[in-house]
């Protein structure tokens, strides 16, 4: 072969072998089997719409037994759900009728069944219902026997049913196929506007609404930012939904206390008091744990917030300096305004306590210590060390 054939065919070979493998692959596909078809499983039919958790006015029907439930009470519901269950049954919610408290204020109030509506939200808790209004005034109603009265459920105040059973099925934040009762997702039960119909009374001519939680709530950064109420008070705490199956389910014990709502901060000249001589300890609290004011709902509870010196033993060095946390109202229905001195949400209060510390006592460590009473409770909110001399 001369040069200038070799030359031709080291350049035309390249080309030919790709050319060759070219065709041998679309041969290869062509001689391939297409891929069988696998057949879909068809799509479950979408959830049924839950029904509405409060269609009417306070209290609702509740009657239809959903199939799988022995009763209506909390307790049937404690055999697959005892996590939710053991959080609630020790709450406010649950007492909502038994808590002593509340039955003196319903009984200064008149026995009103606005109240009573709230706190057994369901018709058959009540052994006499209010067939109208005279005059349409809400405190005077015209009450008759209740046929369907049921005392037991009475004592569960605001009992899972009050929430949880509409028009014979069980409504929950998701279905599942493995309880024995029908379950609708309902998506009002991880909305705040739910608890509005509880936690939102306005009396008529009222200066301002009587419970304002959830108007607290709706203007404030916490609404703006899709903070719903039920983030704070039933966050998900480890249990059982169902038995022998473990889960993560909403906490019904309302877990917040006055420590995570409240920062508090306190500021002194030194680190160091003296006995017998005038300290000026500045207070700072600051609203910015609670979607609502401090304290909010009924106009009736107060928070004292006290500022006192202690020894190394703890004793109290002078009698301690004391702030109210509170909304006055009138003695009596619509309940006006006279004063609000509550913390309202991401607001700061500020004040001097000053203290001259008694002479009695040793040199050592004592604190400025911060206080929150309540109802004969008394929670620590802050402790600062200083030298007591």
């Amino acid at each position: 072969m001369s040069a200038p054939s070799r030359w031709l065919f080291a350049l035309t070979l390249p080309l030919l072998l790709v050319g060759i493998a070219l065709a041998r692959g679309k041969k290869a596909a062509e001689d391939e089997p297409e891929p069988p078809v696998v057949a879909q499983p068809p799509s479950a039919p979408p959830s049924p719409p839950a029904p509405k958790l409060f269609p009417t006015a306070l209290p609702i029907v509740v009657d239809a037994l959903p199939p799988g439930l022995a009763s209506l009470s909390a307790q049937t519901c404690n055999g697959c759900h005892w996590a939710a269950h053991d959080s609630w049954q020790g709450t406010a919610h649950a007492h909502a009728w038994s808590d002593p408290v509340y039955q003196a204020a319903l009984a200064s109030a008149g026995g009103s069944t606005v109240c009573r509506s709230c706190h057994l939200p369901v018709a058959t808790q009540h052994d006499q219902i209010a067939a109208g209004y005279i005059a349409d005034d809400v405190t005077r109603p015209r009450l008759q026997a209740n046929p369907g009265f049921d005392v037991t459920l009475m004592s569960e105040g605001v009992t899972c049913i009050a929430c949880h059973v509409r028009d014979g099925t069980v409504l929950g934040t998701q279905t599942s196929d493995r309880a024995p009762h029908p379950v609708v997702a309902s998506a009002e039960l991880q909305s705040s506007e739910m608890c509005a119909t509880c936690h939102q009374l306005s009396w008529p001519e009222g200066d301002r609404p009587f419970y304002d939680t959830y108007g607290e709530w709706k203007g404030s950064a916490y609404a703006e930012a899709g903070v719903q109420c039920q983030d704070c008070h039933m966050a998900p705490a480890a249990g059982a939904a169902q038995p022998g199956q473990g889960a993560v389910v909403a906490s019904h014990g309302s877990p917040t206390t006055i420590q995570r709502a409240l920062t508090t901060m306190i500021s002194l000249p030194n680190a160091s008091v003296t006995r017998g001589q005038l300290v000026d300890v500045g207070v700072s609290v600051i609203n910015t744990g609670a979607g609502h004011s401090v304290p909010t709902g009924n106009p009736f509870k107060t928070w004292t917030i006290e500022v006192v010196l202690v020894d190394a033993a703890g004793k109290d060095l002078a009698p301690p300096h004391k702030t109210a946390f509170a909304r006055t109202v009138e003695a009596m229905s619509p309940w006006k305004t006279t004063a609000d001195d509550r913390l309202g949400v991401g607001a700061t209060r500020r004040w001097t306590a000053s203290f001259t510390p008694n002479l009695k006592g040793s040199p050592g460590l004592g604190a400025v210590v911060v206080r929150a009473v309540r109802a004969g409770q008394t929670t620590e909110l802050r402790r600062v060390p200083v030298q007591v001399r």
